[in-house]
């Protein structure tokens, strides 16, 4: 790391609120020391963004998670060379490898996310999707930009470049590309084919639940009108029984 580097890192690793007092005061004193183009460097530093200072901060707390990052972007560029030779398995590779770099990408904005809620700044949707956004880009491109991220000494937010070779994360050879989408458009073929089987499995499975509910509705009905003739027949025979005892208390009455 240079000395110029070495004062960037520094500078971006102070409370993003004292940047340009820590700016100035730093510049001031390589300046009184004779280190006139040094302090002219870092006086020329502007004040990061929240998402690219959180990059920083992300970067230096968490190396571990940035080798991770760059081993999945490295792993991708070789899924992808596969790919355009069209080797066998290429596209499930590629799917794989693309989800696993989206993976390590989340959780370099995680890392993000926690220094911007240890600064106290607002982890809003917006800020941490830029800070993810120059990750990927740094990772993708390498170089220079990697080298200053992983040392927390990123000034500026690295802009995307449709001529830089090493996007190869949104930019996949012809082949591959071809190779991708017939392998997604199978995919999409197969899921559409699963889930038009299974519209037919609910329709089944509702006509035969009406069916069943129209049987038991059914024998409901017969089953209380059973009840009804029997609850009638009972009283009838409590009637029966009732007028029986009566009539022989009659024919008991006439003997006396």
């Amino acid at each position: 790391m240079t000395e110029s580097e070495d004062l960037t890192a520094e500078l971006l690793a102070q409370p993003l609120e004292k940047f340009t007092a820590y700016r100035n005061t730093k510049a001031k004193q390589l300046k009184a020391s004779g280190q006139v183009d040094l302090a002219s460097q870092l006086s020329a530093l502007k004040k990061p963004s929240v998402s690219l200072w959180a990059s920083n901060q992300g970067a230096r707390s968490n190396p571990a998670v940035l080798r991770d990052l760059r081993q999945s972007a490295l792993a991708l560029a070789k899924t992808q060379a596969a790919a355009g030779a069209r080797r066998a398995n290429a596209a499930q590779e590629l799917r794989s490898a693309s989800e696993d770099f989206q993976q390590k990408l989340d959780a370099a904005s995680n890392a993000a996310a926690a220094a911007l809620r240890q600064g106290e700044h607002p982890a809003g949707e917006e800020t941490v999707r830029r800070a993810r956004e120059i990750f990927r880009i740094a990772t993708l491109r390498g170089g220079e930009t990697w080298e200053q991220l992983q040392k927390g000494a990123l000034a500026g937010e690295p802009q995307p470049a449709d001529d830089v070779a090493e996007m190869f994360a949104s930019s996949a050879t012809a082949k591959g590309k071809s190779a991708e989408r017939q392998e997604q458009q199978r995919v999409a073929a197969a899921a559409e084919k699963a889930a038009r089987a299974d519209e037919e499995r609910a329709k089944e499975a509702a006509a035969t639940a009406l069916r069943l509910r129209q049987e038991a509705t059914a024998a409901a009905s017969a089953a209380q009108r059973a009840a009804d003739r029997a609850i009638a027949a009972e009283e009838e025979a409590a009637r029966a029984k009732a007028q029986a005892a009566k009539s022989r208390r009659a024919i008991a009455n006439r003997r006396d």
